[in-house]
């Protein structure tokens, strides 16, 4: 006969408990972090949405929405998990996993306040859709806009994110690790869009150019160049 007094397994499911109301103040003030790093964001708490898969509606505590590069909308699922004392085991991180495909979003972040086992962490940092596990304290310190900036800009159906690997300047070059499609951050207006592997790029958003450099047919660095001279502009005198 098994005794009902058994310790808790560190990787047995249980229902998260619910949200109290010093919880949710905690939440209001991480939001208003969010908001403060982001230019153009939506923060929605208790945010509703028909999973894609499912066809239920589920409920994500908090959503983050922003637009990067070319309007390209990047989406964020921000989830409380509370076990009392239990960390928050891998099958947590699994289900998490399945949630954010459900609900399309393109990362996702649990916070915790009891932490997370060495299994959950492991499974949040090879997970295919980004994922970040953060207690409340670390939530507050953490770049959500450098979160969102690294979000593939392709295409909207994919999550990936991008591995920058090549600077020069200001400017970074890096590719998507789910589509593989190239992107830079301008070092001049900041922008981060995608774009074809051409010789000599000019940023979407400014007058910034780059010449990519290849090697054997892969890009291999990056090199900022001044602005284009305009051909209809004329030359000014000598002595002017």
């Amino acid at each position: 006969m098994v005794s009902s007094d058994l310790p808790i397994e560190p990787d047995e499911e249980l229902p998260p408990e619910p949200l109290s109301e010093s919880d949710w103040k905690m939440y209001e003030h991480l939001i208003a972090e969010i908001e403060a790093s982001q230019k153009n964001c939506t923060v929605t708490p208790n945010h509703k949405i028909v999973g894609r898969r499912s066809g239920v509606e589920r409920q994500v505590d908090v959503w983050l929405s922003t637009k990067m590069g070319n309007e390209h909308a990047v989406t964020v699922a921000i989830e409380c998990r509370r076990y009392g004392a239990r960390p928050v085991s891998i099958k947590d991180i699994d289900a998490f996993c399945g949630f954010l495909d459900d609900v399309g979003a393109n990362k996702g972040v649990m916070i915790s306040h009891s932490g997370f086992t060495d299994g959950a962490k492991k499974r949040a940092a090879g997970a295919g859709i980004e994922l970040r596990v953060l207690t409340f304290v670390e939530a507050e310190d953490f770049d959500w806009e450098e979160f969102a900036r690294d979000s593939c800009q392709g295409f909207n159906d994919c999550y990936g994110s991008i591995d920058w690997v090549y600077t020069d300047g200001g400017s970074e070059v890096g590719f998507c690790n789910s589509c593989g499609l190239l992107h830079i951050l301008c070092g001049e207006c900041g922008s981060v869009n995608f774009y074809n592997q051409e010789r000599v790029v000019k940023c979407d958003g400014c007058e910034m150019r780059w010449n990519l450099q290849t090697e054997k047919g892969d890009v291999c660095g990056i090199k900022e160049l001044p602005p284009e001279k305009d051909s209809e502009e004329e030359e000014e005198p000598e002595g002017a």
